[in-house]
């Protein structure tokens, strides 16, 4: 790339979402830059590692729109049954367990469970070779300034970018948020989700099992095989003590958590770890700039809802803007920020208020909460409607 160049389009972050939209956009024509600061170029379609992302229907008819959705469909595994099972005693007698079978609401399967390396290999693969797509990996954006006409970026290796319109998709930290000036809502839960890759000896069954546990939930979902990854949340300092456990002694912890339901287990993958957070900006946009994804929001794991509503951003902001190209409009006036605004604010804030409040009472141990919890999940186990309902909320885009 010369030292400066012109784009319909400068995306800070070359994630899933910003690789999604880059591709999106580049459908009719529209010309990305995509600046991420790992060697987007290099990326190949490797092994699966331990984070992972349940897609949802949407989510997956994003996806096909990029043309990746083949290349990657053999390394995820659908999610047909949800079973919850509250354990806060940790006795197998005092457990209340109830199935959320897909079939029920009239589907095939809930989603697809995919290992987010594999997703984002696939993604980066298709961009490269897309010639309205431009990958700047291994650069840092240091800057940026706006004026009627576009938006200036400047770059670690003095490359200098130009676009009518910045598209922030660098995640929880975001700096295009930061220097922008939009302020965020942010909450530390006091948990760390640590997530691997397991092996078992028995089926998995495609059904997703998640433990409600006082330290937070412990999640075992399908991957291809006798595969499963696992989404484990507890105290901080509690998940700090398993990371430091010798790997014979995490994978007996692990082996000790699944209740052996799915028979006896081996570890696929080094465990990482991340703290909980959650985070809601208090605006989606700036002047030529958009936020999409976790420059945006951050939700808790629970209820698998972050990377879905990432993909609602991306496929909502691509159809906008596409729209207004179109109709020979400035893609990044104000009025057609706003129109993004409008249009995404709602859902990210019954997301994020719902998995907050979700995750509040899922892991909080105080008593009055503790029975709220566990007559809740009998009472939806026992009546059928209920039930349903509960799967169909869960669902609603």
């Amino acid at each position: 790339m010369s030292k400066s160049s012109s784009h319909d389009v400068i995306i800070s972050g070359g994630g899933t979402p910003g690789l999604t939209l880059a591709l999106l956009l580049a459908q009719t024509g529209l010309r990305s830059v995509v600046i991420d600061p790992a060697p987007l170029s290099q990326f190949t379609i490797s092994s699966p590692e331990g984070r992972t992302s349940a897609l949802m229907q949407s989510s997956i008819a994003v996806l096909k729109q990029t043309g990746v959705w083949d290349m990657t469909l053999p390394y995820g595994a659908p999610l047909e049954i949800l079973r919850i099972i509250d354990d806060s005693f940790g006795n197998k007698t005092q457990q209340i367990e109830t199935n959320f079978p897909a079939c029920n609401i009239g589907l095939d399967f809930f989603g697809i469970n995919m290992p987010n390396n594999i997703l984002r290999s696939a993604l980066a693969i298709a961009a490269r070779q897309h010639k309205a797509t431009t990958l700047c990996g291994s650069s840092r954006l240091t800057g940026f300034s706006t004026d009627d006409f576009g938006v200036t970026v400047n770059l670690d290796d003095g490359t200098s970018l130009r676009a009518p319109l910045l598209i922030a998709a660098d995640g929880r930290e975001s700096p295009v948020r930061e220097k922008s000036g939009i302020a965020c809502w942010h909450h530390d839960y006091g948990q760390s989700a640590i997530t691997c890759l397991i092996h078992h000896s028995s089926s998995h069954q495609n059904i997703s099992t998640e433990f409600h546990r006082p330290g937070g939930p412990f999640t075992l979902v399908p991957l291809p095989g006798n595969t499963s990854s696992v989404v484990w949340v507890e105290k901080t300092a509690d998940a700090d003590t398993f990371m430091a456990l010798s790997r014979h002694n995490f994978t007996q912890a692990l082996q000790d958590r699944t209740d052996s339901r799915l028979g006896r287990i081996t570890l696929s993958s080094d465990p990482q770890s991340c703290p909980l957070i959650a985070l809601r900006a208090r605006n989606f946009t700036a002047r030529r700039v958009a936020l999409v994804a976790e420059a945006a929001h951050v939700l808790s794991p629970l209820g698998a809802q972050g990377l879905n509503l990432s993909l609602r951003d991306v496929d909502c902001l691509a159809k906008i803007i596409i729209k207004a190209a179109q109709t020979g409009m400035d893609i990044g006036a104000q009025s057609i920020l706003a129109t993004y605004e409008k249009q995404r604010r709602s859902d990210i804030w019954v997301r994020s208020i719902s998995t907050d409040g979700l995750t509040r009472l899922v892991s909080h141990n105080h008593r009055p909460l503790h029975g709220l919890r566990r007559t809740g999940l009998k009472t939806i186990s026992m009546i059928e409607p209920l039930k349903v309902m509960a799967m169909q909320q869960g669902m609603a885009v």
